[in-house]
């Protein structure tokens, strides 16, 4: 649920769609995939029962971009930002609230030659 309207958000988002087209990817990028490309992977959604019984959830989702170039990989994490940090909306009939991301890793990897970047976000989600 969460994941798919992450996604969503993203692909919606004219600066990210400009620089990944459809390149977002749930819980990891395939073998193959072009880059810059962007997965999304949802962790420790718990229920929240002070909202919608069983429904409401929370917890945190992480975003990692994938780039040939550090400049890439930066442009790319910062259009994202511009799109999530803060965002409270309503994407493919799921309500979520977003809070402000916190990067977590910026690294290069020799073996692929890539350039990563990851943020996670804590957010709550619910079915509409």
């Amino acid at each position: 649920m969460i994941t798919k309207a992450f996604i969503q958000k993203l692909l919606a988002t004219p600066t990210v769609n400009s620089l990944v087209e459809d390149r977002v990817q749930p819980n990891i990028i395939k073998a193959g995939t072009h880059y810059p490309a962007v997965y999304v992977f949802t962790d420790r959604m718990t229920k929240l029962g002070c909202y919608g019984p069983g429904e409401t959830r929370m917890g945190i989702v992480e975003i990692g971009v994938f780039a040939e170039s550090y400049g890439q990989a930066y442009n790319l994490m910062k259009a994202i930002r511009e799109a999530l940090d803060d965002f409270s909306g309503i994407v493919n009939n799921v309500g979520i609230t977003i809070m402000r991301g916190e990067e977590v890793a910026d690294q290069f990897d020799e073996k692929s030659e890539t350039h990563i970047k990851v943020i996670e976000y804590e957010a709550i989600a619910e079915p509409k």
